[in-house]
């Protein structure tokens, strides 16, 4: 048998987390099963198992391969001493869901399947630290600026990133309910409130 490519197997992964995000979206977290995964990719159960063993894997496959890489480029641009301003890094992270095709409905099921599924809800508390560890590295030049303090500066980049997360968590929250919304006018609105 011929020895498969990690190309090969990269993109058979993102063939199927594509059909797995399409159904997901239609049925539902909750009412989506590998059945339903095997059938919109039109690949075979085994396929499907050799990748993903349960949707806590493919959320975590899903995340690494859309939301993280962004984080990463934040986070590098932060280590190479460039200020990244709070709104420059929450532009970043916001504008990874209209550029990755991710649906913010379908990422406030799985938050509220993670409630309730304790695999998911492990993934989600990772991905949400890394997150937040990513964000304050990202912008630790920024908070530099604020203060000549280093512990200062680190508790400030700690503080805003966690602001920056949850600002993030409001737009899916209200693009999810609400429809469809710009980045750059959540973030208007959003300075527009804070600032009064």
């Amino acid at each position: 048998m011929p020895k498969v490519s990690d190309a090969y197997r990269e993109a058979r992964r993102d063939e199927i987390a594509r059909a797995a995000l399409r159904v997901l979206e239609r049925n539902g977290v909750r009412d989506t099963s590998i059945a339903d995964i095997v059938e919109e990719s039109g690949l075979s159960t085994g396929a499907i198992y050799s990748h993903f063993s349960n949707k806590a894997e493919l959320a975590r496959y899903v995340v690494g391969r859309f939301l993280l890489p962004r984080i990463d480029a934040l986070e590098a641009a932060g280590d190479r001493g460039e200020i990244v301003t709070p709104r420059q890094a929450l532009r970043g992270m916001l504008s990874t869901f209209s550029e990755a095709g991710l649906s913010t409905p379908l990422v406030l099921q799985f938050w509220g399947e993670a409630m309730v599924e304790p695999a998911l809800h492990e993934e989600m508390l990772r991905t949400a630290g890394r997150l937040r560890a990513s964000l304050s590295l990202a912008i630790g030049p920024w908070a530099r600026t604020q203060t000549t303090d280093e512990a200062d500066a680190e508790a400030l980049a700690a503080d805003t990133a966690r602001s920056i997360a949850a600002l993030a968590q409001g737009y899916v929250a209200n693009t999810a309910v609400f429809g469809p919304r710009t980045v750059e006018d959540y973030l208007a609105s959003a300075g527009a409130v804070l600032a009064s």
